[in-house]
């Protein structure tokens, strides 16, 4: 009795992790009432492998299929926060940056459990798998070596017809291979990253925006502040979504109706992002390099190489370069090659106030900081800043309340003007979303003040998102899209891009273009460059 038990707990061990899926949506019921091919074949393999090898075989089978778990797991994480499949190439890498998030947020103590656990976790498989896989070797014992081939001839037949069939044609195949096809396309992935790394370091190469002379680059833009503006997950769904958009799509009116009374005109479309719920810095890179920096393996790519970005551009046109990046806390030795002559970190800020879960300051202490130091001086060369609005980052709560103006100083003043803290339930779709339109709001109503009631005139404002929010705020279908709108008082600015086709306010609609993330650079050198030199500038393919 205690020997049939210890079978059948191996064979259901070895069941639960075969068919475990690999993406979210498979989380269901009938998922785990289907025979993995596997399995048979597993056990038809220590049947009739001979003993010696089992001596190898076995912690070879224990490797795989741990690896093969834990790239599951891996799958399914990836998947509900970033809306893509784990990297194998790639995502390693960001651990370090996923436990100084989660050090930010929530404090070195949960960082320390996040990492106990990942690692028990991983043992804990490597050892239930150790002992499911030994219990079966003695099955060689039950079969003669005639027949397991007769066992595995009529298995073998048996999968063919079973693999394809299905109750009501549609949802629930009887058998599976889904752990080797999985297996297989994880380890055909590595392949195909590695030739698509190869395609783009070939690209760095190539900057057709290096010859544009001084004279032409940008000048219809001479004398004019810019301001690139990054609105952390404002994504497609703060307006296609109709339980968020109900509540947002009235702000971005009444922002609309603020910009026109106060002689901005704003100019709308759709942007895809080349990342979904996180990794804000690819879409940065993406934007301002003009090559689609998809990934980790790209944007690291970037700084052994000698492309330029739309950074270098306004620098050699004229203006002084800033970055604003208040979510930075270490040593960001990137920034260099971006091309900024001043960086704002966030140890630069002076920010005196409290911390607000992972953001480390308010957006509007972010903007009034740097307009303080950047922008109220009349006697000044032209600005081309890029910032990082933070304040709507997961999970969104706590948030900041909007103070006047002159009285953010040096933020002590949040201590005060805060709100509640409020709870985060990943799992609670309802909620999220609530919170989510919380930050998005905030967001809005602080740019739209800045615009209206700090800003100078003789300014152009890029906002856009820099990916969409986690699944469980976005939702189905999946879209990288996010909104992006350009902001002038001066109507020639607008004028220089009108063959650009976007919506005329803040609310982009279905019929507003949609484009890649990486044609903005082009976009921007190609309408604002003066001369005959401008029909030269073309995009990297």
């Amino acid at each position: 009795m205690t020997l049939l038990l210890k079978y059948i707990s191996a064979l259901a061990f070895l069941y639960f992790v075969l068919v475990l899926p690999d993406w979210p949506g498979n989380l269901v019921s009938y998922s785990f009432m289907r025979l993995p091919i596997e399995l048979p074949i597993l056990m038809l393999v220590l049947a009739s492998a001979p003993s010696r090898s089992l001596t190898w075989l076995h912690p070879i089978i224990v490797l795989v299929m741990t690896v093969v778990v834990v790239l599951k797991i891996a799958n399914l994480i990836t998947f509900e926060f970033y809306a893509r499949p784990f990297n194998i190439l790639v995502d390693p890498g960001l651990i370090s940056t996923v436990i100084n998030t989660i050090i930010a947020g929530r404090g070195m103590g949960v960082a320390f459990g996040v990492i106990v656990a990942a690692i028990t976790i991983i043992i804990l498989v490597a050892v239930l798998l150790w002992f499911a896989v030994g219990a079966l070797r003695p099955v060689r014992s039950l079969l003669s070596l005639r027949n397991t081939g007769i066992v595995a001839g009529i298995a073998l037949l048996a999968a063919i017809p079973l693999a394809d069939f299905k109750i009501n044609q549609s949802w629930w195949n009887v058998t599976s291979l889904d752990t080797s096809l999985f297996a297989r396309e994880r380890a055909l992935s590595v392949v195909e990253g590695l030739k698509y790394d190869a395609a783009f370091r070939a690209k760095l190469s190539s900057d057709s925006y290096a010859d544009i002379p001084v004279k032409n680059l940008l000048a219809k833009l001479r004398g004019t502040d810019v301001l690139l503006v990054f609105v952390e997950a404002y994504g497609r769904a703060a307006l296609d979504s109709p339980i968020i958009a109900e509540s947002i799509r009235p702000v971005l009116k009444n922002f609309e109706s603020a910009l026109l009374k106060h002689n901005f005109y704003a100019e709308s479309a759709w942007i895809t992002s080349p990342t979904f719920g996180g990794q804000s810095w690819l879409s940065h890179s993406t934007f301002v390099t003009g090559l689609w920096v998809d990934n980790q393996r790209r944007y690291e790519s970037l700084f052994i190489s000698d492309r330029k970005t739309l950074i270098h551009d306004f620098s050699r046109g004229g203006w002084r370069t800033v970055g604003v990046m208040p979510q930075i806390a270490f040593e960001w030795p990137e920034g260099k090659y971006f091309g900024y002559e001043k960086v704002y970190s966030a140890s630069d800020l002076g920010y005196a106030g409290p911390r607000f879960d992972y953001v480390t300051m308010p957006d509007q202490y972010t903007l009034s900081t740097f307009h303080q130091r950047e922008l109220a001086s009349r006697e000044r060369a032209p600005v081309m800043a890029e910032i990082a609005l933070v304040s709507s980052h997961l999970p969104w709560t706590p948030l900041p309340k909007i103070v006047a103006w002159e009285e953010v100083k040096n933020g002590e003043i949040f201590f005060k003007a805060k709100h509640s803290l409020g709870s985060t339930n990943l799992a609670n779709s309802n909620h999220m979303r609530t919170n989510y339109v919380q930050a998005i709001s905030y967001e809005l109503e602080v740019l739209k003040s800045f615009i209206t009631k700090v800003l100078r005139e003789n300014t152009l404002m890029i906002i856009l998102g820099d990916h969409q929010p986690v699944p469980v705020v976005s939702g189905t279908p999946l879209s990288y899209d996010v909104p992006v709108h350009i902001i002038s008082s001066d109507p020639k600015l607008l004028e220089a891009i009108k063959d650009w086709g976007w919506t005329t306010g803040m609310i982009p609609t279905e019929e507003s273009p949609t484009w890649r993330m990486d044609v903005m650079r082009k976009r921007i050198l190609e309408s604002f460059t003066s001369g005959s030199n401008q029909a030269t500038v073309s995009i990297d393919p």
